[in-house]
């Protein structure tokens, strides 16, 4: 299992704080459990309608941290709750949920809370970042 926290903030806002805590009393956060490794490529797929990389690495020293791509950041800000709804019960059709007893109306809340979270911060050029719990 992988435990990931999403923050929506800038870089230079993440990049000022010390550690995981100071993020999470700054940003708005939502957070995910993965059944395996860091896999976002199929719910990238289906936010962009591409096969493009959905993360890159944030290269922050000591933070197992990534950025999701502004494709996928906009794609989730500009959905309508019921879009993000058929998102999240196709993506419970997909890797890496494959297998699992996954309920697509956890990965619907998800959605939604990540959507929340990214209208709450009013930072111009924010981002969501994805921090893995060690």
């Amino acid at each position: 299992m992988k435990k990931i926290d999403i923050f929506v903030c800038s870089e230079a806002e993440m990049r000022a704080c010390a550690n995981w805590q100071d993020a999470f009393n700054a940003f708005p956060v939502t957070g995910i459990t993965l059944p395996g490794e860091l896999d976002f490529v199929s719910l990238g797929q289906l936010l962009t309608q591409s096969a493009a990389s959905a993360l890159r690495p944030a290269t922050m020293h000591g933070r197992e941290l990534y950025v999701f791509t502004d494709a996928i950041a906009r794609a989730i800000g500009g959905m309508a709750a019921d879009e993000l709804s058929d998102i999240a019960v196709a993506w419970s059709k997909t890797a890496p949920w494959a297998g699992s007893d996954i309920n697509p109306f956890d990965l619907a809340g998800f959605l939604l809370e990540l959507q929340s979270a990214w209208h709450q911060s009013v930072t111009p050029d924010k981002a969501l970042f994805a921090w893995i719990d060690a």
